[in-house]
């Protein structure tokens, strides 16, 4: 009996604990989604870590704008959420969180420009403290498209320790200026236990989705900004070489070697397709047009080499102009160090830098 009162006092004491903790303030503080009229989007709001862009057709009146935010449970924001105010300059929200004990801050911008045609990669900053994101900006020095890749997932590996050893980051030599390093790392002992490892280094206009790079990697991509023009062709600069040993899902392959890639892709998009993956990047109905570097091009180079790859229109299709204008066609411009690296092969040390990039039209 005296062992029974023990037992009895030590389960009562885990459940009021429990019951204690379940309602205990959330000390998260975050902006989960962003709802604006969908007549004046050209996409779905992009949510960041510490931004949200919210991309919109030239018409709309950005001086009186009141987006609505779902925030973690219990967190407060100011302004309020539905607030109007003037987006001619980012606005700056503060979100705190349920136990009063943390805050986050949010820029949040209304988009009018779509993304340039010109790309030197001399805009750049640090995430997390850990790994480089490329950024493009407007002539009044607005952030308008962060560059995609899969650093973030490869930040879960803890396989590096500073920027530089990340797949994808900057390089100080460029053709003018600064480029784009994309090396295919080992993802160390974690990403090969799970059936991963190494990760190429990339670089394209879209989103990453970090919790599809886990379950689906094929899905992770999410590919595709809104444009107003029709691409016709791509060029720019580039230097590439091979690592020495090429593997396929860990097991060396000696009769193979890495190469790279670039591809870019035109496409409208509507209510069932908002972006492509990698899963129908090239076969999707809804594809315009394409244009990918050939096997010919993708020669091993030590010096700065010069590329342009045409954009080939699919089964003789024509644009809606009234669409282009409203932003319902997009476009996916993707560089990566290994051509198989969605697919985990690849060689580690496959190194692809890429300089002074235009998108012809």
């Amino acid at each position: 009996m005296k062992h029974l009162k023990y037992i009895l006092f030590f389960l009562c004491s885990c459940w009021l604990l429990s019951c204690i903790q379940s309602e205990l303030p959330n000390a998260e503080a975050d902006i989960l989604s962003c709802d604006v009229d969908p007549a004046i989007l050209r996409k779905d709001p992009i949510i960041q870590n510490d931004r949200i862009q919210i991309l919109v057709i030239p018409s709309t009146d950005i001086t009186k704008q009141a987006p609505i935010f779902t925030l973690t449970p219990g967190a407060t924001i100011f302004p309020e959420s539905g607030t109007v105010l003037n987006f001619s300059q980012p606005q700056i929200y503060t979100v705190t969180s349920e136990d009063r004990q943390y805050q986050k801050k949010y820029e949040v911008s209304y988009i009018v420009s779509t993304v340039s045609s010109m790309y030197n990669f001399e805009n750049v900053r640090i995430e997390n403290g850990k790994f480089d994101v490329f950024f493009e900006t407007d002539h009044n020095n607005q952030n308008i498209m962060d560059w995609a890749s899969g650093n973030i997932a490869f930040s879960l590996t803890g396989a590096s320790s500073t920027p530089e050893g990340y797949p994808t980051a900057r390089w100080a030599a460029g053709k003018v200026g600064q480029a784009v390093k994309l090396t295919t790392q080992s993802t160390g002992a974690l990403g090969a236990t799970m059936g991963k490892p190494i990760a190429a280094g990339n670089l394209f206009m879209g989103e990453f989705d970090l919790a599809a790079s886990i379950t689906n990697p094929l899905k992770s991509l999410h590919l595709g900004v809104p444009v107003d023009f029709v691409p016709d062709g791509v060029k720019g600069f580039f230097k590439y070489k091979a690592g020495p040993v090429y593997k396929e899902n860990g097991v060396v392959q000696p009769n193979k070697k890495d190469t790279w890639d670039i591809y870019a892709v035109f496409f409208e998009t509507d209510t069932a397709l908002k972006y492509l993956d990698g899963t129908n990047k090239f076969t999707h109905p809804n594809i315009y047009s394409i244009a990918q570097i050939t096997d010919v091009q993708r020669i091993e180079a030590s010096d700065w080499t010069e590329f342009y790859i045409p954009f080939n229109v699919l089964n003789n299709k024509t644009i809606d102009q009234q669409k282009l204008k409203d932003g319902k066609y997009s476009l996916t411009l993707v560089f990566t160090s290994s051509i198989d690296g969605d697919t985990f092969a690849g060689a580690v040390e496959s190194t692809l830098l890429i300089d002074e990039v235009e998108l012809i039209h």
